[in-house]
């Protein structure tokens, strides 16, 4: 009789244990945790640092979103920039995005739907994103197992670059001289608007999606004087990854840029219609955290991908590679 109580007690304390461990795995144990670099306090500078961040988890929906701003002072790990969650076993989508701003992200539960979109105008057209960064980790917890821990350093946008640079615009219009251009309006069509966070692969397969075959992006860009060659000037311009138009049944359509070259007193001096397509009138694809430069000269026009971005301008941030594979999503 004693040995068939001891057991029943030593079952019943095996549970209490069990449960008790599950408690302490779920409730109170970080098992996930992310480093930021450019939130850590300890090595952050005013050139070396973001000022947002946006975390979000799935498998088929969402888990876990965090946001932080700068200082990222909500807990003594995130000053150090860890960011920790609780997830129960299984394998996970981690979307890590800074300097997001001007983008808005829409239905963020269902892993399926959950997308970003650009920045409409009141008469509907889009505006231009900002310099946005993304890392995508898919990290797998095992229980009992260690933390896991991923990096997020941010240091390739999402985004890609179209720049443009002028010569002797004078051939197309006496009146398009440096000083006479007070900037440049852009029309861009065949553009990307929204971006679903399935579609984000690697840097060259990821494309975005448009919400109509008439979106159109409405962009301006100060002219500034360019060190490329012996270009007078130039404008730049981010975009998101040229769309993909599979779904709509529909092969590449090349993006189209329309510039309006504006005088001082806010008069279009005169129009200028670029496709973004090779020698062979083939659409060219904008990849992500890809810089492609538009060189102007006159009536004469070619397009290329810029392997170095300080080659346009000896200012501009630093990449290690602007071209396909270059980045963008860390994988």
């Amino acid at each position: 009789m004693n040995k068939r109580y001891y057991l029943q007690f030593l079952y019943l304390l095996t549970l209490l244990y069990l449960s008790s461990c599950t408690y302490d795995y779920f409730e109170d144990e970080t098992n996930y945790e992310i480093y930021v670099p450019k939130a850590d306090k300890n090595i952050r500078t005013e050139t070396y640092s973001i000022e947002d961040l946006s975390i979000f988890i799935y498998n088929d929906e969402l888990k876990k979103e965090r946001y932080s701003g700068n200082p990222f002072s909500e807990n003594a790990r995130s000053r150090l920039g860890n960011f920790n969650f609780r997830l129960y076993p299984g394998s996970y989508n981690v979307y890590c995005f800074t300097n997001a701003q001007g983008t808005h992200f829409q239905d963020l539960n269902i892993y399926g739907q959950a997308r970003f979109d650009l920045q409409q105008s009141t008469d509907g057209t889009y505006k231009e994103p900002s310099a946005i960064y993304l890392e995508y980790r898919t990290p797998t917890i095992n229980f009992p197992g260690p933390v896991v821990s991923d990096t997020a350093l941010f240091e390739r946008k999402y985004v890609g670059r179209i720049c443009i640079a002028f010569k002797n615009l004078f051939k197309l219009d006496a009146s398009l001289t440096y000083t006479n251009i007070k900037k440049i309006d852009i029309e861009a069509s065949g553009v990307g608007t929204t971006q679903y966070l399935l579609a984000l692969k690697d840097s060259t397969s990821t494309r975005s999606s448009r919400n109509s075959t008439s979106d159109i992006m409405r962009l301006s860009g100060k002219t500034f004087d360019v060190e490329y060659k012996d270009f007078e000037f130039g404008v730049q311009n981010y975009y998101f990854p040229s769309p993909d138009l599979s779904g709509e049944g529909r092969e590449q359509e090349p993006i189209v840029l329309k510039l309006s070259f504006i005088g001082q007193s806010d008069n279009t001096l005169s129009t200028l219609t670029i496709p973004f397509t090779d020698k062979m009138g083939t659409p060219i694809i904008l990849h992500m955290n890809e810089t492609h430069i538009i060189e102007v000269d006159g009536d004469n026009i070619q397009i290329m991908r810029l392997e170095d971005p300080e080659k346009w301008n000896p200012q501009i941030e630093s990449e290690e590679n602007s071209g396909p594979g270059g980045g963008g999503i860390g994988v």
